[in-house]
């Protein structure tokens, strides 16, 4: 499975002397990333999800908001996946995110990637066999596309090959 989420609501600017790249959740990223945490936590509902199928590597970029969203969706987790930032997936076109997702490990079953757009609603576009109608008005922050790999390998992954599980946006 490859989930694909994009990082929560930010603050329109940086902190005093940080450029965009340390912009922080704002209020409601919070809340949308908590809630999302709590439905993906050990006492969630996975979303409806099968429990198999959560992600046992995260791929994150390296922007605060980012991490703060990673961190929060995943709080809910006794066993959190490995999360590995990649300093690559900021300012990435979704060709070099899917470069990124190519590179794991065949063992891994299940990777998430966290990111920014305008890529990651490119990147869901280009690896749905059909694009999410829910998507036509655009991926929302802290928005989350689960797709079935229909590869044995992360190597193998290509364009538009990916069935859609589910699309989910905040109030979760």
């Amino acid at each position: 499975m490859l989930w694909v989420l994009r990082h929560a609501k930010t603050h329109r600017d940086p902190p005093a002397g940080g450029d965009d790249h340390d912009r922080t959740l704002a209020p409601r990223g919070r809340r949308d990333a908590d809630a999302l945490g709590k439905r993906l936590g050990d006492d969630g509902d996975h979303l409806g999800l099968p429990e198999d199928v959560m992600p046992g590597l995260v791929l994150c970029s390296t922007a605060i908001r980012a991490i703060q969203t990673t961190e929060r969706a995943l709080a809910g987790l006794a066993e959190p996946p490995r999360v590995v930032y990649l300093a690559s997936l900021y300012g990435a076109g979704p060709e070099e995110v899917l470069e990124e997702v190519s590179k794991v490990d065949h063992t891994v079953g299940s990777v998430m990637v966290v990111g920014h757009n305008p890529t990651f609603e490119a990147l869901v576009g280009a690896v749905a066999e059909s694009p999410p109608s829910s998507l036509t008005g655009g991926f929302a922050t802290c928005g989350l596309a689960v797709f079935e790999i229909p590869v044995p390998e992360w190597a193998e992954i290509a364009p538009h090959t990916a069935a859609v599980l589910g699309v989910f946006v905040p109030p979760f």
